[in-house]
């Protein structure tokens, strides 16, 4: 009998839908970290809601603005110009000037050409620079909640994890938290991941926090990686104070176009290193992806150059958003950290439901039909949230919202 064969006549095993929970044994030919690794619970809980009919999705960090007009032009005139053969691995030269002269203008970063390289999407920039820098003697710090990559690197690679959870911090990772996980690392290679304006929380570090964590990590001997994909999508400062401003020479910087310039499909983001740094990240870039389309590269050029008007006008949408629905959750009882940047809201799930963040997201999507992430996304074991984003149209956040009160009114909040 062959394996397909056996396969088909197995019995079926019962599952939990729940992907955190989920463990897989891998084939022999792949490396042990792989069965410690689990689907990205975004994305399952995304594709079990989309089946859902009728359902209104608040689920991915997928703005629902087009790429501008003027960004796509350049794409189709680099096109017409054949602009289709391989780049210089770390980027064309163009774009590579034009994201440092942005990090100068914008940020107040000082980082030339040659310590940008330009990657596929923001994701990759992440993995190839913890894959350069984790191995299985090195330490990862990161707050919690926190995108769900960067715990999944540690595995990959072996490397410790330490997360710090900051509920009790209103969110915010303080030196004296910091602090007290650092001095188990002493003696390691150490990365600290930071993102703020942070997903799922919404949550923005101001200038004197990270000044403040800067001392710490340099004390410690610490190299940052500071993900900054909505930096621009800021409401109290624009765009949001970088932690490369105090310890720029260990701090790695990760953007991208997807966010700041609805462009998540064309997969074009960077990352800003010491020159040393971006060297060696370059290597692992190299055998990750060769190059970004150089098409992509010349529209993303433009984007740096002229984009910050559009920025302006998709913030102030998205700010109009984040008050409606933040007014409007806390009127049905929810509570959460007012966001300060991105466009997600981290609930609270109600005191009187018993079950898990998972178990209420599902009840929400199957009863409400309004689908949010369920906190174990971002803070496995810790789940009492559930994330919904506002990267959506007014109408559509505003019956989301008349769904859940009818939800909640038909009695489901207590379970």
């Amino acid at each position: 009998m062959n394996q397909q064969s056996v396969q088909r006549d197995a019995p079926a095993r019962h599952r939990d839908p729940n992907p955190v929970n989920q463990h897989f044994d891998p084939p022999q030919a792949v490396i042990p970290q792989l069965g410690n690794l689990t689907a990205s619970v975004i994305r399952a809980f995304d594709r079990e809601a989309s089946s859902i009919p009728g359902i209104l999705k608040l689920t991915l960090g997928e703005p629902d603005f087009d790429t501008p007009q003027f960004i796509t032009d350049a794409a189709v005139a680099s096109l017409a110009r054949h602009r289709t053969h391989y780049s210089p691995n770390a980027g064309t030269p163009g774009l590579r000037q034009t994201i440092a002269d942005y990090l100068h203008r914008r940020r107040h970063l000082n980082y030339s050409a040659e310590d940008i390289i330009v990657t596929e999407g923001a994701s990759e920039a992440l993995s190839s620079a913890l894959t350069a820098l984790l191995d299985p003697d090195a330490v990862l710090v990161y707050p919690t909640p926190a995108f769900g990559l960067y715990a999944s690197m540690a595995k990959l690679t072996g490397a410790t994890s330490i997360p710090i959870d900051t509920t009790d911090t209103d969110f915010v990772l303080t030196p004296s938290a910091l602090e007290r996980a650092l001095q188990s690392t002493q003696g390691r290679n150490t990365v600290l991941v930071l993102n703020s304006p942070n997903n799922p929380t919404g949550v923005t570090f101001t200038a004197d926090q990270l000044q403040a964590l800067a001392q710490v990590v340099q004390r410690y001997d610490v190299t940052v990686l500071s993900d900054e994909v909505y930096a621009e999508i800021s409401y109290d400062v624009r765009p949001a104070p970088s932690i490369a401003q105090f310890a720029p020479d260990r701090t790695i910087v990760v953007d991208s176009t997807s966010k700041s310039y609805a462009m998540t499909g064309w997969r074009l983001g960077f990352l800003a290193a010491p020159h040393a740094l971006a060297l060696q990240i370059g290597k692992v870039h190299q055998i990750h992806v060769s190059t970004a389309a150089t098409f992509t590269m010349d529209a993303a050029q433009v984007a740096y150059e002229h984009g910050d008007e559009s920025i302006g006008l998709m913030v102030g949408q998205y700010r109009e958003r984040r008050d409606y629905l933040v007014n409007a959750l806390r009127e049905l009882g929810f509570s959460m950290a007012r966001p300060s940047g991105a466009f997600y809201v981290y609930v609270n799930v109600p005191a009187e439901f018993s079950g898990t963040g998972y178990d209420y997201a599902r009840l929400l999507a199957q009863q409400a039909r309004v689908a949010g992430i369920p906190g174990e996304a971002f803070a496995p074991g810790s789940s009492r949230y559930v994330r919904f984003s506002y990267a959506a149209s007014l109408d559509t956040l505003h019956e989301a919202v008349h769904r859940i009160r009818e939800f909640i009114a038909s009695g489901h909040r207590a379970g």
